[in-house]
C-alpha cells in the first residue's frame, strides 16, 4: 500500500512549478541584486576616474601660472610671471621641486608647487607633482568609501574604490625657448670650442 502510494505520488506533477519556483527564484533574485550592486560599483569607478582625470588635465593645463583659474585659464595682466604679483620669472628653478630631480628634498611649506595644489579643493586623495629630467607629470590619486552592505563588501573586497590619473605637462613655448638655446649654444661651441682647446692645451 505504502508503495503504491509513493509510487503515485512520484507520477503526480501537480505542485512542482510551486518547488521550483521555491528553488530558483532566491538564486535569480540574488544574481540580479549582485549585478545591480556590480553595476553601481563600476558606475561609481568610472566616475572617479574621470574627475581625477579632469583634475589631472586641469592641473597639467594651468601649470605654468599659479594664479590662472583651473576651469577656464584666466588670469590678470598683474599676474604674469615676469610681474611683481607672479610667480617670478625663474619659478622653473626656485619654486617647481627642482631638487627633486637629484633626491633631495625642498622646503615643502608655502611652495609655489603646493600653492598650485591647492588651487583644487573638494577632494579625496592625493595630488603630487613630479619633476623628472625628461617628463613632469601631475598625479591625482582619488578615493571613495561606498555604503554598501556588509555581504556585498565582502564579495568585492571592500566597501572603497580609488582611482588614479597621471597627466604629463607641456609647456610649447618653454620647448621652443628651450630648443633655440641648445641651437644657439651649440652654435658658439662649434665656433669657439677651437679656442678653448688650444687655451687648454697651452696651459699644459
Amino acid at each position: 500500500m505504502f508503495k503504491q502510494s509513493f509510487s503515485t505520488l512520484k507520477k503526480n506533477e501537480q505542485g512542482s512549478f510551486t518547488i521550483e519556483a521555491s528553488l530558483i527564484f532566491p538564486i535569480l533574485m540574488m544574481l540580479v541584486i549582485c549585478f545591480i550592486f556590480f553595476s553601481l560599483v563600476i558606475y561609481e569607478k568610472a566616475t572617479l576616474h574621470y574627475k581625477a582625470n579632469s583634475i589631472a588635465s586641469d592641473l597639467a593645463y594651468t601649470w605654468n601660472n599659479s594664479s590662472m583659474d583651473v576651469e577656464t585659464g584666466a588670469f590678470g595682466v598683474e599676474e604674469l610671471s615676469t610681474q611683481a604679483n607672479g610667480d617670478g620669472l625663474y619659478w622653473r628653478l626656485t619654486g617647481n621641486n627642482v631638487l627633486s630631480k637629484f633626491g633631495l628634498e625642498g622646503s615643502a611649506d608655502n611652495s609655489l608647487v603646493t600653492k598650485k595644489i591647492d588651487r583644487i579643493n573638494d577632494y579625496n586623495g592625493e595630488i603630487s607633482f613630479n619633476n623628472g629630467f625628461l617628463i613632469r607629470e601631475i598625479e591625482v590619486s582619488l578615493k571613495k568609501s561606498l555604503a554598501l552592505p556588509s555581504s556585498i563588501s565582502k564579495l568585492f573586497g571592500g566597501n572603497g574604490i580609488s582611482a588614479v590619473a597621471k597627466q604629463p605637462i607641456t609647456e610649447p613655448t618653454e620647448l621652443i625657448r628651450n630648443t633655440d638655446f641648445v641651437i644657439y649654444g651649440s652654435g658658439k661651441i662649434a665656433e669657439y670650442g677651437s679656442y678653448i682647446f688650444d687655451f687648454m692645451g697651452k696651459g699644459k
